[in-house]
């Protein structure tokens, strides 16, 4: 009983230990600009460093939320609805949402064709290119409009170029924080000479979303080229896709502060979502340490009875 006693301590202490060695995380999904591939993994927040889960992604993808039984859940190119396991990074189709295909130079992006994924309330959202919202079920798929929301549209196809040689982008993050929904959104034109937005089409702001109307308020401007927006023990973080840089976010006011600078090994992140509390994995980490346990003590106690026989 003491030996007992004693390993499942040291087992606890053991993920106790490794839990506080580490910064708070949260998996992020993330695109190679330079050579197009797509990844799923984790960030830290306290430094900015990127572990990969898996082999790349299947897909490119924007938004990440939490699913059903542990899943993670995001929204890819083309429109469909994707299920990923947070210990393998393995992809697996849950259903088309309707709304358009964006995936290739070919598609025909349109106003129906969708911009991001978030949740909140263990609810699912996604936005199209008019910036309307939708209700997305996480079992099939299947989005279902909610309204409009007031924030503008997108003024232009996403990737396209302009006479100038600058290119047209945007960025959105829909995210849950205090129980409430919000967005960020801007849209400008890139120079890809000198690396740095030159024409501002929609200037950055901060939203308060009401879910069941649809309906956004502004609650200030805030930071250009906010990608990802992730809640982690109280603190919003923010992924600006532009500098490569994690930031906190106050929801209240739009302001940002420095973190750190992002694992460039990571690329740009299109969506992140929480990793379980440390409490929680402590507390798995216990579970585990009393299965091997009690999976010993049958295994010597049918080794004791063979022996008898």
């Amino acid at each position: 009983m003491l030996t007992r006693r004693k390993l499942m301590i040291s087992l606890a202490l053991l993920v106790c230990t490794l839990s506080s060695n580490a910064g708070p995380l949260t998996y992020v999904i993330a695109n190679n600009d330079n050579d197009g591939s797509h990844h799923f993994g984790t960030v830290d927040l306290t430094t900015g460093a990127f572990q990969q889960i898996g082999s790349d992604t299947p897909v490119g993808s924007e938004g990440l939320a939490a699913g059903p039984n542990g899943s993670l859940l995001t929204l890819a190119y083309d429109s469909n609805l994707y299920s990923i396991n947070p210990g393998t990074g393995a992809f697996r189709l849950v259903g088309p949402t309707g709304l358009g295909d964006c995936s290739t130079p070919e598609s025909a992006c349109g106003p129906t064709s969708n911009l991001t994924l978030g949740g909140v309330n263990g609810i699912l959202y996604a936005t199209d290119f008019q910036n309307r919202i939708y209700n997305v079920n996480a079992l099939t798929g299947s989005a279902t409009l909610i309204g409009r929301t007031g924030i503008p549209a997108i003024p232009f196809v996403p990737g396209s170029l302009n006479a100038d040689g600058t290119i047209n982008l945007y960025e959105e993050a829909l995210f849950g924080a205090e129980g409430k929904l919000y967005a960020t959104f801007d849209a400008f034109a890139f120079d890809l000479t000198t690396l740095s937005p030159v024409t501002i089409a929609v200037a950055p702001a901060l939203y308060e979303i009401n879910p069941s109307t649809g309906l956004a308020t502004v609650v200030s401007p805030t930071e250009l080229a906010l990608g990802a927006v992730v809640g982690v023990n109280g603190t919003q973080y923010a992924f600006n896709l532009l500098r490569g840089q994690l930031l906190s976010l106050n929801v209240a006011n739009g302001n940002t502060t420095f973190v750190a600078d992002t694992d460039p090994t990571a690329g740009t992140i299109r969506g992140a979502t929480a990793t379980p509390e440390p409490a929680s994995m402590a507390l798995t980490g216990i579970g585990i340490a009393a299965a091997l346990v009690c999976g010993r003590r049958r295994h010597q106690r049918a080794a004791a009875v063979q022996h008898q026989r």
